[in-house]
């Protein structure tokens, strides 16, 4: 295993991986339904992160309607309002982009008008198929938003108002409501009259698709066909906002600069800040202020994912990934008291995690003398003797975390100097038997010089340490298959 401290991927940004030097945003799945009688082709995007030993962050989920087609824009969209640079506007998020090859048949709602809440076979299948395999195959939350554009669009608000139970939130981009002759706008005006919602979601936008020079006003007052698009839209919105249903969190906007197309980005990209309206907490940034305590800066996070927690209907913890980066910020400004404190927030929130307590650690011994600079004076047998000595102090001079000891062994590792860089591998396993990440890098350095049977048992007792070790258990299976 690599060292865990400070691990940056060469790509900034988590919208990129790399496979076989090709870069790509999500791979293809697929799944076949037994509801639909066919296969159905899916493009699954799940963030990346920065550090790639965190294994407990899991993400909402984000459906997509015409996947094949609104896949990378949203993926974009997604990537910079959930970044620093987007202000963190929305929480990261697995995209499941949804290829809709027969758009009629999988996106047309019933609008027989004795059928007004039947579920067809589409709904069903994301309801009943779709999800509960992205449930079970990906590290998902359980706060779902389903966006679709034109068709999609109405998808999208056919199943927000017959079916609302299968998503959180809803995205409908231009809607196509004038469907059939106004026969779905009508039976959706009258059932709006006395619809109730549990706490859902929707963002409505509007593109112009008329001459520009009609204002909307002139729109609602036109009566051929050409108009039905736009005045069904409004009419939606209206009913809507006449009726206030109850727990529904609406908003809607008019783009009159925007053509039916064109609306796809803008949109989407005001739809996920709408929706996640309650996400953004623009005091983060005061936990790095030298006049903001430590108790205070600890309330600032946790009253966020409160926030966050009482709008998505379930307990979500602060991501441990995002609270390691808050530690290395803090630790990069000599913040050593805050930067102990979060990490003791993650070990609390993350008990079972070795990296939440790995960093916990090297918070803790921040302020120490580091071990690499001893080493143009003292041999690596001399610093090992040294650091046995300082373990037995109760307030040691030097840093003899199992981290510090860890970076130190990588580092002359890295350097080819192997038979130091062992030295302190061993050091890491006599000061912290109990840590499984010791005995990972121990097992790595006895193999790379030549002792296989003493690293394969050094990777098995990491892996009887820490079960969830996939490192020591791939390099034990591929040990196995020799």
């Amino acid at each position: 295993m690599r060292q865990l401290t400070f691990i940056l991927l060469i790509c900034a940004t988590t919208l990129f991986g790399q496979k076989n030097g090709e870069i790509c945003i999500g791979k293809k799945d697929s799944l076949y339904s037994n509801i639909l009688k066919e296969n159905r082709e899916i493009i699954v995007y799940v963030p990346q992160n920065e550090n790639p030993y965190i294994q407990t962050d899991k993400y909402p989920v984000l459906y997509l309607l015409d996947g094949d087609i609104l896949f990378a824009k949203t993926i974009g969209i997604l990537d910079h309002l959930s970044s620093y640079y987007g202000s963190e506007r929305c929480p990261k998020m697995i995209v499941v982009g949804i290829i809709n090859s027969n758009r009629f048949k999988d996106l047309l709602p019933i609008t027989s008008k004795d059928k007004q809440d039947s579920i067809d076979d589409f709904t069903k299948f994301m309801e009943k198929e779709l999800i509960p395999y992205i449930d079970k195959k990906y590290p998902t939350q359980q706060y779902r938003t389903l966006l679709g554009h034109s068709l999609g669009g109405l998808r999208s608000a056919n199943t927000l108002v017959y079916q609302p139970q299968v998503f959180n939130s809803y995205i409908a981009l231009d809607p196509s409501l004038g469907h059939d002759m106004y026969i779905w706008s009508n039976k959706t005006h009258d059932l709006l009259k006395s619809k109730t919602f549990n706490n859902k979601s929707l963002y409505l936008a509007m593109a112009q698709t008329m001459p520009k020079s009609m204002d909307s006003a002139t729109i609602q007052k036109d009566t051929t066909g050409w108009s039905r698009h736009m005045r069904s839209i409004m009419r939606f919105a209206n009913d809507i906002n006449t009726n206030k249903n109850k727990g529904l969190n609406f908003n809607w906007k008019y783009y009159p600069n925007l053509t039916h197309g064109e609306v796809t980005f803008e949109g989407a990209y005001d739809g996920i800040k709408s929706i996640f309206s309650w996400y953004y907490n623009g005091d983060v940034n005061k936990i790095y202020d030298n006049e903001t305590s430590v108790n205070s800066s600890i309330e600032i996070i946790t009253k966020k994912y409160d926030i966050i927690s009482s709008n998505m209907g379930f307990r979500v913890l602060p991501p441990e990934g995002d609270i390691i980066n808050i530690i290395e910020t803090l630790l990069d400004k000599g913040m050593k008291d805050k930067a102990v404190a979060f990490a003791d927030l993650n070990v609390k929130n993350y008990p079972q995690s070795e990296l939440a307590s790995y960093y916990k650690n090297s918070a803790m011994w921040s302020d120490k003398k580091p071990l690499a600079a001893l080493l143009p004076q003292k041999t690596s047998k001399e610093i090992t003797k040294l650091c046995l000595t300082e373990s037995k102090k109760t307030n040691p001079a030097y840093n003899i975390s199992e981290s510090a000891i860890n970076e130190l062994a990588y580092q002359l590792l890295q350097e080819n100097k192997l038979q130091d860089a062992l030295i302190f591998f061993k050091l890491n396993t006599d000061l912290y038997p109990e840590s499984s990440n010791v005995y990972d890098g121990y097992g790595e350095c006895l193999l790379a010089i030549g002792k296989e049977k003493e690293g394969i048992e050094a990777y098995k007792k990491s892996l009887d340490l820490n079960p969830n070790n996939s490192n020591a258990e791939s390099v034990l299976k591929k040990h196995n298959q020799k």
